[in-house]
């Protein structure tokens, strides 16, 4: 997950192959975890202004994916995972 000292924009870019703009919306609208990002309610995820609904449905399925190989131990290692 975050790397120690990693803020919540670098730590989506890196694990969820999000750009800048996409990390920078999120955060601004207060999601800076994976787990907030792939377990909020789906109507709070939409109303974050300037996250668009197949952007929202994509990260969030990256994220759910990261964080259950994490849970099963596959080692992600930091890597991104895809959905």
């Amino acid at each position: 997950m975050p790397n120690s000292g990693e803020s919540p924009e670098t730590m989506f870019q890196r694990t969820l192959k999000m750009n800048e703009r996409l990390a920078l919306v999120l955060t601004a609208g207060g999601i800076v975890t994976l787990e907030e990002l792939a377990y909020v309610p789906i109507d709070e995820l939409l109303a974050v202004k300037g996250l668009q609904g197949s952007e929202a449905q994509l990260f969030r399925r990256r994220a759910r994916a990261f964080l259950l190989q994490d849970a099963m131990g596959r080692g992600t290692d930091g890597e991104p995972v895809d959905a």
